[in-house]
């Protein structure tokens, strides 16, 4: 039942979506307090302006002291925190307004879409259930292995969003989105979440064309929660590099889905070859006896631990539907497992490479010529610095020396 019911694949996938959408979002309402209390010219693309705005003092300094700094704001000044409190409310509702409505806008479109295709197109693998279901658990194996290598960047989004707001407001050069005048903070989550959104709704589609529709609902609105959750807790309480590990963890966990269903999606094609010499659908029957498998090309099989088991799969179904698991593993299941593994490895040695953090074979991506040249410009100039300052030392040393010998010398007093 629990198979029928909940889609990890979609859970996974909308919560990934949801997670990024969630740090964007994070990044905006952390910055809304910074851009009021350090920079008070800064928020005029998010509020209309004033005729006369009280300066605010700073933390180390006394209302004394601000006070002595002008005279002539000295009946404004109580009115400061409340005025700040009640800008950095209306910043927050614009954040909160515009991620809703691009929530809103991206479930909508979603449950469209996966509407239309279950009521239009129910029955199109009937006769084919488990080419079907290789197909489309090779597609959605596929989608998980994107996700799961760009997860790896997601908490270096949380500085680019940081530099692209600070520019926002210091009225510096910036895209179309963050020009949006007083509406920056409403017109911004609204892109990224409904864009968040859209890309949930083509990677769920792609994943739930092999799923029944009842196992939709549940893995999204779960998923959808969790994100939710997990976002706010990093907005919380993580630093980046607690972000990073959490980031880290994640994706080790969605590319282990990946490779399930890769090694699952081989398995089918391997059962529906079966299934076409025997005439008939041997899952069927329920059992994983004899003649519930070919024994052409089998690597092992367990008469147990059966996740298509439809009387007694003792939550096997759970550990299939995560990692893929099968009691009766064939040669091509077997290889495609560790192949997807190896692709994984390849990839990320060559991002990895690419950005400049490693080399291959002797060899430097331009992105680490880059670096290199950078870090020894900085090493250049930091030992030029040393020198400078180890030969004004000297000069100093010099100096001392020179007037220590030119000075008279003390009378002796009898």
């Amino acid at each position: 039942m629990a198979r029928n019911l909940f889609s990890v694949p979609i859970f996974f996938i909308v919560f990934r979506e949801t997670l990024e959408a969630a740090i964007i979002v994070s990044v905006l309402l952390g910055l809304v307090e910074q851009i009021v209390h350090e920079d008070p010219n800064a928020i005029a693309a998010a509020r209309r302006p004033r005729p006369q705005v009280a300066p605010r003092y700073t933390d180390d300094e006394k209302p004394s002291d601000a006070s002595s700094a002008s005279g002539s704001h000295d009946a404004a000044a109580p009115e400061l925190p409340h005025r700040d409190a009640r800008l950095v409310r209306k910043m927050r509702i614009q954040i909160f307004l515009g991620s809703a409505l691009g929530l809103f806008v991206a479930l909508a479109i979603g449950a469209a879409f996966i509407a239309v295709w279950f009521t239009q197109a129910a029955d199109l693998w009937a006769k084919s259930e488990e080419l079907w279901e290789g197909i489309f658990e090779v597609i959605a194996s596929l989608i998980i292995f994107v996700m799961g290598v760009t997860m790896l960047k997601m908490d270096r989004a949380k500085a680019k969003w940081r530099v692209k707001l600070q520019r926002a407001f210091s009225g510096k050069h910036v895209d179309r989105e963050t020009r949006a005048g007083k509406w920056v903070l409403f017109i911004l989550p609204l892109i990224t979440v409904l864009r968040e959104g859209m890309e949930a709704v083509i990677f769920v589609g792609g994943v739930s064309l092999g799923q029944p529709a009842v196992a939709i609902p549940i893995a999204a609105i779960v998923g959808l929660v969790c994100g939710l959750i997990c976002g706010y807790l990093i907005y919380a309480f993580a630093s980046r590099t607690t972000l990073t590990v959490f980031m880290v963890v994640m994706t080790n966990f969605i590319l282990l889905i990946g490779a399930g269903l890769f090694s699952k999606a081989v398995w089918a094609f391997d059962e529906q070859h079966f299934n076409n010499i025997v005439g008939a659908d041997v899952d069927d029957t329920g059992g994983d006896g004899p003649g519930s498998f070919n024994v052409q090309g089998s690597v092992w099989h367990l008469n147990c631990c059966n996740p298509e088991n439809n009387y007694d799969s003792d939550g096997w179904t759970i550990f299939g539907a995560i990692f893929g698991w099968t009691n009766s593993a064939t040669v091509g299941s077997v290889v495609s497992y560790v192949a997807y593994w190896v692709a994984v490895i390849v990839v990320l040695v060559y991002l990895k490479f690419k950005e400049g953090r490693t080399t291959l074979l002797g060899k430097e991506s331009a992105a680490g010529v880059r670096r290199r040249e950078r870090r020894e410009r900085i090493e250049r100039e930091d030992r030029d610095d040393r020198e400078r300052e180890e030969a004004a030392a000297a000069g100093e040393v010099a100096v001392a020396a020179v007037e220590e010998k030119a000075r008279p010398p003390t009378p002796e007093v009898a």
